[in-house]
C-alpha cells in the first residue's frame, strides 16, 4: 500500500480529499510499526491473554481499514486519470484483503477447535501472491526488499484451507520483516512429495536477521518464553495452524547471517471432473454392489446406470456370490456395515473362493470410517481402494477410473495365458530343448532350477512386500525374469514385469500384493504344465 500511495498522485485531487487519504494511510501505517513493537507478557495461569491481545489489536487495526476503504470508494467516484483509478482500486483490494485477514484470525481466536479446515479448491499462486503483495505494506524501510520464487511443478489448482495458508504465511513473513532491519526476504514454495491424490508442498522463508541466538530459535514457538524482542503471537499461531493442517515446522539459524523458516503442508489434488471422456471410460463394465440402505441403493444403481455401467446390487452374501459365480465382474463396492454378514466377512469369503477369477476381483470398501485403514477391526488387505461416506458423483467416478486402470495391468497378464475358449495356454519346451542341443537330461536340470528360483521368489517376494523393502523386491523381480521369459512362462513374466514397474512409480502395496498374488495362482498351473512337457519330451526322445 505504501509503495502504491508513493506513485499516486494527489495533484487533481482536492486538498480536502487528498489531505484525508493521506492522513487515514498515514496514520494506518503508524499503527502498524506500533503494533509491532508492542511488548507483550504471557503468563502460563493465563491462558486466554493471548486471544484478548489479538481480539484487541484486531479491533484497533479494523477502523483504520474501513476509513481508508470509505476514502478510496469516494475517491473512485471523482475524477481520476486511468493510473490513479487503478492505483487506488490496488489499494482498496489490498486493504480489503488485510480486513478479510483480521477477520480470519478473530474466527480463529473465537474457535473452540482449530481442526476444523476448510477443504475447497485454491489458485496456490494466487492466494501467496495475494499476502506476499500484503506483506510489503508492513516493509517501512528502502533496505528491506521482500522476494519470492514459487515451483513451477506446484499444481495451479489445491484442495485446503486458504484462509489458514494465508493467515501462516502472514504471521511467519510479518515476523521476518519485524525482525529484520535491512537485507532480502526470499520466500521459497516447491513440491516436496507428489503423490496420485495428493501433494505436500515446502515452504522456506529466508531472512537476513541474524540477531536469534541458538537459545533463542530452540524457543522461538514458545508464547511464553519469549524475552522482549520483536517476537511476537505469530509464530505460535502458524506453528498452531501448520499443526492442525497435519503439517510441520521448525527454524535454523546462523548467527550474524540469517533465519530460515521451514515448514510443510499437505494439499490434495483436484478431483478430475465428470466429462465425457471419464464417464466413456468407465461405460460398459460390471460392478457389484453390497449395501443394504434401500435409497443409497437406489441412488447407486441410478448414477452406474447413468454411466452406462451393468450394475448387480443386492444385500446378501449368498445372492453376491452367485451373482460372481455367473458373471464377470470388473470391480466389487462392499459397504462394510451390512446386516448379516458385515462388509469384511464377505470380502474374506469372495478372496478365499477356489475360482482364481472370483477371488481376483478387486473390491473397494465403502465406508464412513476415515481411519479404516488403521483399523484393527477389518482386514484392510482384502479391499484395493477405500471409499469414504458421504462422497460425491466424481469421487466414485474418480475411484473406479483408478481402479479400472489397475484392472488394465491384469489384461496383459490374463491375455498371456487365456486362449479365446478361456483354456490355459500349453507351453512349449521344444525350443528350450533346442537350446539344450537336444539333450533332455540338461532340460530337466534347467526346469528344477527354474522352480527353486519360482519357490524362493514367492517366499522372499511376500516378505519385501510385507516390510516395504522396495529395493529388494526390485533385485528379487530383475533376478527371476530372465529365467521367466527362458522357460517360454510368459504369464508369470508379465506378472513379474508389472511388479517391476509398480515399484517405479508411487508404490501401491495393495496393488503388489495383487500381482503377487497372481504369480502364485499362475505357479502351480505353470508347475504342472512343466512337468507334463517334460514327460511329452521323454516320450517323443
Amino acid at each position: 500500500m505504501q509503495e502504491k500511495l508513493d506513485s499516486f498522485s494527489f495533484n487533481e485531487l482536492s486538498v480536502k480529499q487528498a489531505d484525508a487519504l493521506r492522513g487515514v494511510l498515514n496514520n494506518f501505517k503508524k499503527l502498524l510499526v506500533h503494533k509491532s513493537n508492542v511488548k507483550a507478557t504471557f503468563s502460563s495461569e493465563n491462558n486466554s491473554f493471548k486471544d484478548k491481545l489479538i481480539t484487541r489489536a484486531n479491533s484497533e487495526i479494523k477502523k483504520p481499514l474501513h476509513g481508508i476503504l470509505n476514502n478510496t470508494e469516494k475517491l473512485l467516484k471523482s475524477n481520476l486519470t486511468m493510473e490513479q483509478e487503478k492505483i487506488v482500486k490496488d489499494i482498496q483490494v489490498t486493504s480489503s484483503t488485510m480486513l478479510n485477514v483480521s477477520e480470519d484470525l478473530i474466527g480463529y481466536t473465537t474457535s473452540n477447535d482449530i481442526n476444523e479446515n476448510l477443504s475447497i479448491p485454491i489458485k496456490f499462486k494466487n492466494v501467496v501472491n495475494d499476502v506476499l503483495f500484503l506483506c510489503n505494506t508492513l516493509i517501512t524501510t528502502d533496505n528491506l526488499v521482500l522476494n519470492k520464487k514459487i515451483d513451477s511443478d506446484i499444481p495451479k489448482q489445491l484442495i485446503g484451507d486458504p484462509s489458514k495458508l494465508s493467515q501462516i504465511l502472514l504471521n511467519i513473513v510479518g515476523n521476518s520483516i519485524q525482525s529484520t532491519a535491512k537485507g532480502e526476504i526470499l520466500v521459497t514454495a516447491s513440491v516436496k512429495e507428489n503423490y496420485t491424490d495428493n501433494v505436500i508442498l515446502e515452504f522456506n522463508v529466508n531472512d537476513t536477521n541474524g540477531t536469534i541466538t541458538d537459545k533463542k530459535a530452540l524457543e522461538i514457538f514458545d508464547i511464553y518464553r519469549q524475552d522482549n524482542s520483536k517476537l511476537g503471537l505469530g509464530l505460535n499461531v502458524a506453528k498452531e495452524l501448520i499443526e492442525s493442517l497435519n503439517g510441520t515446522i521448525y527454524v535454523s539459524n546462523r548467527e550474524s547471517v540469517g533465519t530460515t523458516f521451514t515448514f510443510t503442508i499437505p494439499f490434495k489434488k483436484p478431483l478430475k471432473p465428470l466429462t465425457a471422456t471419464n464417464i466413456a471410460s468407465v461405460s460398459g463394465i460390471n460392478v457389484l454392489v453390497f449395501e443394504d440402505n434401500k435409497l443409497n441403493q437406489k441412488l447407486l444403481e441410478f448414477k452406474l446406470d447413468k454411466w452406462q455401467c451393468t450394475s448387480f446390487v443386492t444385500d446378501n452374501c449368498s445372492t453376491g456370490l452367485e451373482i460372481l459365480e455367473n458373471n464377470i465382474i470388473d470391480i466389487i463396492l462392499m459397504d462394510m456395515r451390512m446386516p448379516e454378514k458385515n462388509g469384511d466377512e464377505i470380502a474374506e469369503i469372495i478372496k478365499s473362493h477356489t475360482n482364481a477369477r472370483i477371488s481376483n476381483t478387486p473390491i473397494i470398501a465403502v465406508t464412513a470410517d476415515d481411519d479404516i485403514q488403521n483399523s484393527k477391526e477389518f482386514n484392510t488387505s482384502n479391499f484395493t481402494n477405500f471409499l469414504l461416506k458421504p462422497y460425491t458423483s466424481e469421487e466414485l467416478l474418480n475411484t473406479l477410473l483408478e481402479q479400472l486402470q489397475k484392472n488394465a495391468n491384469m489384461e496383459t497378464l490374463t491375455s498371456n495365458h487365456i486362449n479365446d475358449h478361456g483354456d490355459t495356454r500349453k507351453l512349449n519346451l521344444t525350443p528350450v530343448l533346442n537350446e539344450c542341443m537336444g539333450d533332455l537330461g540338461m532340460l530337466q536340470e534347467l526346469v528344477k532350477l527354474f522352480k527353486n528360483n519360482a519357490l524362493e521368489f514367492i517366499g522372499k517376494s511376500i516378505v519385501h512386500i510385507k516390510n516395504e523393502d522396495f529395493e529388494a523386491l526390485k533385485f528379487a523381480t530383475h533376478k527371476i525374469k530372465a529365467g521367466l521369459k527362458m522357460m517360454k512362462t510368459d504369464a508369470l513374466f508379465e506378472s513379474v514385469l508389472q511388479m517391476e514397474n509398480a515399484i517405479k512409480d508411487d508404490v501401491d502395496v495393495k496393488h503388489l500384493n495383487f500381482l503377487y498374488n497372481c504369480f502364485i495362482d499362475e505357479y502351480p498351473v505353470i508347475e504342472q504344465q512343466l512337468d507334463d512337457e517334460l514327460l511329452r519330451l521323454a516320450e517323443e526322445a
